[in-house]
């Protein structure tokens, strides 16, 4: 008799008689606990991990659906094939696997069409996951996708693979699942059919067997690192000891350094390398701009070694380089490894940064009585810097900086932080071999004491000295305007040398509409008037006493200003000043009556000779000339 599936039940595969089994046992059938199934699929998924579970699931279903298939194809005599194949949907119900409900059914078996989608209702393999694992990020019924997959495979004659696309195993309100010919899945289905593949699985645990020799020989390594760079850490050891400790451990050359490629630390086990290892070598031909958490590698020509590189970054700037010369593959290990290292001599140099701060308050405090006050025991000033290592009985140079914007306005804070920034590096460049400057930083001002001796052994005079300041300082949002005092002999002198370097920034400011420096020694004798009268006052007593002179050139493009000027510097000698103006003396008496007349004033008399002379002083201190 034909069979439906619609009327396939279990009695067609089991005899009931006393010897109940036998049928299924004869077409090389067993029944078996869920729960037990479901302890087995966890086992696995414990000890091979979610996708090698996964594949070792998927086609153990694909074969057994397979075999249900050629048995039920055997063992009943369908009304037609199109029965045949639906039967396998009605097994699963029949043994608890789970109720197939179909959305849309297309399949044409003599085309050899299939499309078809649909449910699985209360599925056994995703209430067994929930069982022992939480949701997971994709469907679970591996067994499920894997059977259907393997049994309308065999129906159809080619190859069908059903996947997965809600499942209540991730937290889905139920299962369902599409199923078409591996030809019409085109490439999304190029990953299950990867799963799919008849490896040998004792080849591939014997692989993963030495994956994990390998990473457990790694762990050691990474573990090993950081417990001896945290102790060099505490104990002090600082750049050498952090190279030493990542060269022993990769068995390579290292090379820390700054950001200007000057070594810090090396470790070197292999000689005649020198020339090679740097970060120069690496980061050559970079054209964008390096992140803080880039490594870069640089294959050599003719070397049978690669170099990787990572920056040494300290609050979001990058302080320096970390090189190794590496002669093996450059994966997540030892990138992990060179991070490691490059996060410790980080926090090394944020703690020495801290440190230098922190006795930079301390000097700070120093500072501002030695330079700003009047009431101070200089002795005792001397006594406590002499403490942290510095001497002031040497010459020194008092220099003063006033910041502002490019509208004159105060910087805002964030330009304030960027300017101290600067500071602190410029403070470390210069103290990198031995303290030989100190910095005081307000609000809008720094003031800044640099010994004589530290500049001249550099080669330096103290003008290129605050050239090279500004240039550090350099920023297209603000000015900069420096005042460099003379030098200094005794220690109270700082207190003068203070206020002269802030007035000649202050004269800085008013002469120059960009950053500019001005040296104490370029005043002059009105450096007598300034510590009297501000810079403004003085160009306000100039322009006064001139005014007419120079609405008199402005109007008529005239030279009377510069007459005046030479008149005055040839000792008011007619001949003398026309000669070196080229004009005759018809032409040079004509000009002084006209500058007495627009002055009214006889320049004759002594006293009106010595207000003309100290009001162009005071222009050509301010650049008229």
């Amino acid at each position: 008799m034909e069979v439906k599936a619609s009327n396939f039940t279990l009695n067609h595969l089991i005899n009931v008689s006393e010897e109940t089994g036998q049928k299924w046992k004869d077409l090389e059938l067993i029944l078996s606990s869920a729960d037990a199934w479901g302890l087995l699929r966890k086992d696995l998924i414990t000890a091979l991990g979610v996708q090698r579970a996964k594949r070792f699931l998927l086609r153990y279903g694909y074969k057994c659906g397979e075999h249900e298939a050629r048995v039920l194809k055997d063992s009943i005599n369908w009304e037609s094939k199109m029965d045949w194949l639906v039967a396998g949907s009605k097994l699963h119900y029949l043994t608890g696997r789970t109720y197939s409900y179909p959305e849309s059914f297309h399949v044409n078996l003599e085309r050899g069409e299939f499309r078809v989608s649909g449910y699985w209702m209360d599925s056994y393999e995703a209430k067994q996951h929930l069982n022992y694992f939480p949701a997971h990020n994709e469907p679970v019924c591996y067994y499920l996708a894997g059977y259907a997959s393997g049994y309308t495979s065999a129906c159809m004659g080619k190859k069908i693979i059903f996947k997965e696309t809600k499942c209540k195993g991730k937290g889905d309100d139920y299962c369902s699942y599409i199923g078409k010919a591996a030809e019409d899945w085109g490439e999304e289905i190029d990953e299950e059919l990867f799963y799919y593949e008849d490896d040998d699985m004792s080849g591939e645990l014997d692989q993963m067997y030495r994956k994990v020799e390998q990473q457990k020989e790694r762990l050691e390594i990474g573990y090993s690192l950081s417990r001896s760079l945290n102790k060099a850490l505490l104990k002090g050891q600082g750049m050498d000891g952090f190279a030493k400790i990542l060269g022993e451990k990769l068995h390579c050359n290292v090379l820390i350094e700054d950001k200007h490629f000057n070594e810090i630390a090396s470790y070197r086990q292999t000689p005649g390398m020198e020339k090679y290892i740097t970060a120069r070598n690496t980061l050559k031909g970079i054209e964008k701009k390096l992140s803080l958490n880039d490594v870069v590698e640089a294959e050599l020509t003719g070397q049978t070694f690669k170099l990787v590189t990572i920056p040494i970054s300290v609050r979001n700037q990058i302080y320096g380089f970390l090189t190794v010369a590496l002669n093996k593959k450059m994966d997540a290990f030892y990138r992990d490894l060179l991070e490691r290292v490059a996060m410790v001599a980080s926090l090394q140099i944020q703690y020495e940064r801290i440190a230098i701060e922190t006795e930079q308050r301390l000097k700070g405090e120093l500072l501002e009585q030695l330079l700003n006050s009047k009431e101070t025991n200089v002795q005792e000033i001397y006594n406590r810097f002499s403490y942290l290592g510095y001497d002031l009985t040497t010459s020194h140079y008092v220099l003063h900086i006033k910041m502002e914007d490019q509208n004159g306005n105060e910087l805002d804070n964030e330009e304030q932080l960027k300017i101290r920034n600067k500071l602190n590096n410029f403070y470390q460049e210069q103290n990198k071999f031995g303290s030989n400057i100190l910095i005081l930083t307000k609000w809008n001002t720094v003031q800044v004491i640099i010994s004589k001796t530290s500049i001249e052994s550099d080669g330096k005079t103290i003008k290129k000295f605050a050239g090279q300041l500004l240039r550090k300082l350099d920023n297209p949002n603000c000015r900069f305007y420096i005042g460099v005092s003379e030098e200094t002999t005794e220690l109270p002198d700082f207190h003068h040398r203070a206020k002269e370097a802030k007035q000649a920034a202050d004269l800085a400011k008013i002469r120059f509409s960009s950053s500019r420096i001005m040296l104490a020694n370029e005043l002059g004798h009105l450096s007598l008037f300034l510590y009297a009268r501000e810079p403004e006052e003085l160009k306000k007593f100039a322009e006064e006493n001139l005014q007419p002179i120079l609405e008199y050139d402005r109007k008529k493009n005239s030279e009377l200003l510069q007459t005046l000027f030479h008149y005055t510097q040839n000792e008011f000698n007619l001949h003398k000043t026309a000669r070196e103006m080229i004009l005759s003396i018809s032409g040079m008496r004509y000009r002084i009556q006209k500058i007495e007349e627009l002055l009214n004033i006889d320049l004759s008399n002594s006293n009106s000779r010595f207000e003309v002379q100290l009001s162009l002083q005071i222009f050509l201190m301010l650049g008229k000339f």
